[in-house]
């Protein structure tokens, strides 16, 4: 419910609801005003620059005797216009932007409003859109530059008092129906420019009749539209800037159509919270509109409150209202959020309760408006075309030839279930953060949070391709001088980063560390509504970023941040206590059970980060000095991932004599625990198997036809592939598609267009969230039982990829293979079970002879790492499947899957290693023409995978009755056309652009370059992905050279198409160039950030390998 008060008995019916005609033109309606209500105060002014010296009204027969005088004025001094050609004007914050709007506009001129914030380069950006010969001016307004770097015609126009001379002008004639000036070029505004120069934006007069429209729009279910709420005000004061769409929709709306008196501040006084608080009391105003910033600072004065205690509503206007702020606010009046784009005019929306008062409700029949949903939860706000809404969507009138138009606004969902059409605004889509673990953060209400602290004057967090969040702050205090004056600074906004964290994700908090103070020596641009402008200062502060980044990685200082006492060495009792604190500090989870995985409760890498620099910060407290980095470097948490090991790790490191530190760093690092990831193996194995499903014999093989395939993990990129794979297979009736995440079916839509695969066939397709290491995967009764009755083949796709991760940490992924064994056991077809392994499961082998295709229940063959280590011991669970329970299965142990070559579209992942190398050597100018420990290059390509894995499974369960029923089946599919690194390097290099100039050297030359950018420039993770992989390339350089070679004859026997795939080719790597963008002509997935950007950072211990 709106809870909107009875509408004012008083208003005039020429503005009641019941006579708006959304197809009225809106420049014709100062004239009928005037003959309707000609003394009715449209307009308020100041006398003086102080608002208790008293006001001047506008009546409706002044404005509209000052329209036409300006349309008289434009007609004499420019002649008839031939086009609607551009007129250009800046001045005051005054209604002469309104007179010369609607002037213009009856003569057939249009008026273009350049914001006076833009630089030379932006004015001259617009003008030239525009192609704009004349120029007007106030005359105190300086155009002297803008006229240097363009000519143009130009004068100063009269005073605002001579516009508004009391004595008659005769109306400008405008004979044109409101369907011969639908079209009509009307007024030119421009984008803010926050991404970059400002862009022109032509309204048509069409596009104006949305603001009548917006009044005619019905109630639903106890909710009324906002100009209702609107019109409660007989005043109200406005410091939004008239150049601007939130400026000229006020006066349309609030003036024009609602009758309500808009009343202006000084023109010269530069809007603020203590003149604004002035205009409160001394203006007679009963209402108040302006940004965000101004709301922010009244509301932590109590007697500012008591004054807006007596307003019906506040509108803060083009920018998020901090939470803080606006509660505070709403216990005294009504808030209302209002955001807009100069693209669409006004959006029809109707007004929320008091308490909702952040969320927007767009109207569900009159706006045309979609929420789409988007990753992480958030939704997408899209304008979909329809003919029977053509006057109440504006942005069709500007833009006719498009079907939708997208804000490129992301809101969040009401939590409440009965108020599912509550949205609140989280961020522009161009302003999401996208972190190097490729986790997003909306930064719009983490940064009005730091701005409603009283010495903030703007924020803006930033962290584009890094691990953690920063946050650059703009304070109107003096800068600190030095580290004492800093602390204390930091320690007056404690309070609000806290807040911010709030509505940051666990893995987007700020910490003390990633703080930068703004340099007054290089002031910050704003936009309007007190907005950093972006981008630019971005560059500005570039430098200023990374040197923050790099003296936070070196930091070993305690976080002021957390409430938590000191480490004391006593029992492992106390010690786990202690950590069970830290991870509270750190993490949004409940306190841990001492046996708990970390990784599986929720602990992400940055937590792992927090917590390393924690311990090792009170190992020096402890006396260990420099020490205390090698005690606990991040893989001491990996290793040691729950409460109790971790407890019993700190205190063999910690409670050792002094003399034998050095003995203990060594033996109860990586040498020592060899064994125990050995140990895990096999306890891992002996819990799963031990209890096994018997059975007397073999199950029988599923049907080849009408095949009914469960697949998991099909949101990750050979997931999508798969599924489009399984979508072309005629002998597929159905897919039902497992995955933890809610909103699998909507990302699917979304990347198949990206990597233009087929669109889902919903009749075919089935998507389920579920959960495969709980009992029946999670799902409901009904639901399991209907899988068990129907599904013949199962595709197990579904893993973490994370390199820094304990075998222990896979204990849920492994406890899914078992659940889906005793799946296929209890199932009605016997379903068959395919088992996306990894060459990796035998990254250690170290014999002479190729790695065999058969099982392998050496658990040393694995690699050092929980990843490889996990498929090993998974793959030994479903051949001991085989024997005990006469599971059907086959495991296929995948190389490196590269990119898609069979079209333009698609993308290989830049921040795995191997495109990190391409994209970065494109940055470095070399690339290396040696990769000793990676040099056979066996790749397939994404979209080729699938074809090979479909035909080895239908070859698994039709063309192989002759194995032992004891065994599961093994292939290695790797490309056996392959080619080495050293021989093929020179193709790669002339792949290139020749403008690029790439020069060979060694892979150490490469590494050493690399090293050398990093550590004297400034590196953009998106020009130099290989930047935040520089450990695990330095370490790749002491490797030993490759030696394994992996039999592939029964893959080759199974596929014919891994047989023919061929070698990696000079076509394939320009086709992955093009999608990088290192060739011109590139994806389209290129532009957007793929969901696989998870799990991509090396300190976060991602590489995508299968």
């Amino acid at each position: 419910m709106s809870q909107a008060a009875p509408p004012r008995e008083d208003i005039h019916p020429i503005f009641q609801t019941a006579n708006a005609s959304p197809d009225r033109l809106v420049h014709l309606i100062p004239d009928e005003l005037a003959r309707a209500v000609p003394e009715h105060p449209l307009f308020a002014y100041p006398k003086t620059a102080k608002p208790q010296d008293g006001f001047v009204d506008i009546s409706c027969k002044s404005f509209a005797n000052a329209v036409n005088r300006v349309s008289w004025y434009l007609r004499y001094l420019l002649g008839r216009p031939k086009n609607f050609e551009t007129i250009g004007y800046m001045g005051p914050n005054d209604i002469r932007y309104f007179l010369f709007m609607f002037g213009a506009i009856k003569v057939g001129y249009k008026m273009l409003f350049l914001s006076p914030r833009n630089n030379v380069e932006g004015h001259l950006n617009v003008l030239a859109g525009v192609d704009c010969h004349v120029f007007l001016r106030a005359k105190e307004t300086n155009i002297d530059p803008i006229l240097k770097g363009r000519r143009m015609l130009s004068w100063v126009v009269p005073e605002l008092e001579d516009f508004l001379l009391d004595f008659p002008v005769a109306i400008y004639p405008y004979s044109k129906s409101f369907e011969e000036a639908w079209s009509d070029p009307c007024l030119v505004l421009h984008t803010t420019g926050s991404t970059g120069l400002p862009k022109p934006i032509t309204w048509k007069v069409g596009i104006l009749s949305t603001y009548e429209a917006w009044r005619t729009i019905p109630p639903v279910d106890g909710y009324v539209t906002t100009t209702e709420i609107y019109q409660q005000s007989r005043r109200a004061y406005t410091s939004m800037p008239l150049f601007h769409t939130s400026g000229l929709n006020a006066g349309i709306t609030w003036s024009v159509l609602l009758g309500v008196t808009l009343v202006y501040g000084a023109p010269h006084v530069v809007p603020n919270a203590t003149y604004a608080d002035e205009m409160h009391q001394y203006a007679n105003v009963d209402a108040s509109m302006g940004a965000p910033s101004i709301y922010e600072e009244l509301s932590s004065d109590p007697e500012a409150l008591e004054r807006i205690n007596r307003l019906h509503y506040v509108v803060a206007s083009g920018a998020p209202l901090s939470h803080k702020a606006g509660n505070l606010i709403s216990k005294h009046t009504r808030v209302i959020c209002n955001l807009g784009a100069t693209e669409t005019a006004c959006l029809q929306r109707l007004a929320p309760s008091i308490d909702d008062w952040p969320y927007f409700h767009w109207h569900p029949t009159h706006s045309g408006i979609e929420m789409r949903k988007t990753l992480d939860g958030l939704y997408e706000l899209f304008i979909v075309r329809d003919p029977k809404l053509k006057l109440y969507q504006g942005v069709f009138n500007t833009f006719p030839d498009i079907v939708e138009w997208s804000m490129r606004d992301l809101y969040s969902r009401h939590p409440d279930p009965s108020k599912p059409f509550l949205y609140m605004y989280q961020c522009r889509k161009d302003d999401v953060i996208v972190l190097s673990n490729g986790e997003k953060i909306a930064p719009a209400l983490m940064e009005a949070t730091l701005m409603s602290h009283p010495l903030v004057r703007g924020a803006m967090v930033v962290g584009q391709g890094k691990f953690q969040p920063a946050a650059l702050i703009d304070f109107l205090c003096e800068v600190p001088r030095d580290s004492t004056e800093r602390y204390q600074l930091l320690e007056s906004i404690k309070s609000a980063i806290a807040e911010a964290n709030t509505h940051a994700p666990a893995h987007g908090k700020l910490d003390q560390y990633h703080i930068l103070f703004a340099d007054p020596s290089k002031p910050i641009n704003y936009l309007g509504q007190g907005k950093i402008q972006r981008k630019n200062t971005l560059l500005l502060y570039e430098k200023e970023v990374e040197e923050l980044y790099k003296a936070a990685g070196e930091a070993v200082e305690h976080s002021e941040f957390l409430n938590l006492p000191a480490l004391e060495l006593g029992s492992p009792a106390s010690v786990g206590s202690w950590l069970q604190q830290l991870i509270k500090e750190f993490t949004n989870l409940e306190p841990l059970q001492r046996d708990t995985d970390f990784f599986t409760a929720g602990v992400d890498s940055l937590q792992v980060i927090q917590m390393a620099r924690e311990l090792r910060f009170q190992a020096r407290k402890l006396g260990m000095g420099d020490k205390s980095a090698k005690m606990f470097p991040l893989a001491s948490i990996y290793t040691h991932p729950t409460v109790d090991r971790l407890a019993g790790h700190i205190l063999d490191q910690l409670s050792a004599p002094p003399l034998f530190h050095d003995h203990f760093i060594e033996t109860n690092g990586s040498h020592a625990d060899e064994s125990s990831p050995l140990a895990q193996m096999h306890q891992l194995f002996q819990k799963y198997s031990d209890s096994l499903p018997r059975s007397s014999g073999r199950l029988p093989l599923p049907p080849s036809k009408n095949m009914v395939v469960l697949l998991t993990g099909s949101t990750g990129s050979l997931g999508s592939y798969l599924l489009d794979e399984l979508q072309k297979d005629k002998n597929v009736s159905r897919i039902i598609c497992l995955n933890r995440s809610a909103d699998a079916a909507y990302r699917h839509t979304h990347l198949s267009f990206q990597r233009g695969l087929n669109t889902i066939e919903l009749n075919r397709v089935e998507f389920l969230q579920a959960e495969l290491s709980k009992p029946n995967f999670g799902l409901q009764g009904a639901t399991y039982r209907r899988l068990l009755q129907t599904v013949t083949h199962v595709i197990h796709n579904q893993w973490a990829v994370n390199f820094n991760w304990n075998i222990s940490s896979f204990e849920p992924f492994i406890r899914g293979v078992r659940h889906i064994i005793d799946f296929s056991h209890a199932s009605d077809l016997h379903s068959f079970i395919m088992f996306i392994s990894s060459v990796s499961a035998v990254g250690s082998w170290d014999l002479p002879c190729p790695v065999p295709e058969e099982p392998i229940h050496d658990f040393r063959v694995a690699a050092k790492m929980g990843y490889g280590q996990s498929k090993l011991v998974s793959e030994c669970l479903l051949d001991k499947a085989a024997e005990v329970s006469g599971v059907r299965s086959a495991c296929c142990r995948v190389g490196i899957v590269a990119g898609p070559i069979e079209q333009r579209l698609g993308l290989w992942n830049p921040n795995e290693y191997i495109p990190s190398i391409f994209i970065s050597s494109a940055h470095l100018k070399a690339f290396p023409v040696s990769f000793p420990s990676r040099d056979r290059l066996d790749w397939i390509p994404v979209d080729k995978l699938p074809k090979v894995l479909l035909e080895i499974l239908r070859y698994s369960r039709e063309g192989n009755q002759t194995n032992s029923p004891s065994n599961t089946q093994i292939y290695h599919v790797i490309n056996p056309s392959w080619t080495s690194w050293s021989k093929f390097a020179p193709e790669i290099i002339t792949s290139y652009p020749d403008k690029l100039d790439i020069r060979p050297v060694s892979f150490e030359k490469w590494v050493e370059n690399l090293q050398n950018v990093i550590e004297t420039a400034t590196v953009d993770a998106r020009d130099d992905p290989a930047a935040k992989l520089l450990d695990f390339f330095k370490n790749a350089v002491h490797e030993s050279a490759e030696s394994r070679i992996l039999s592939s004859i029964r893959a080759q026997e199974a596929s014919s198409l891994l047989r023919s795939v061929g070698c990696v080719n000079a076509l394939w790597v320009s086709n992955w160039m093009r999608q990088w963008g290192i060739i011109s002509g590139g994806s389209s997935e290129s532009s957007f950030q793929s969901e696989e950007s998870f799990g991509s950072s090396s300190s976060g211990g991602f590489l995508r390998l299968n």
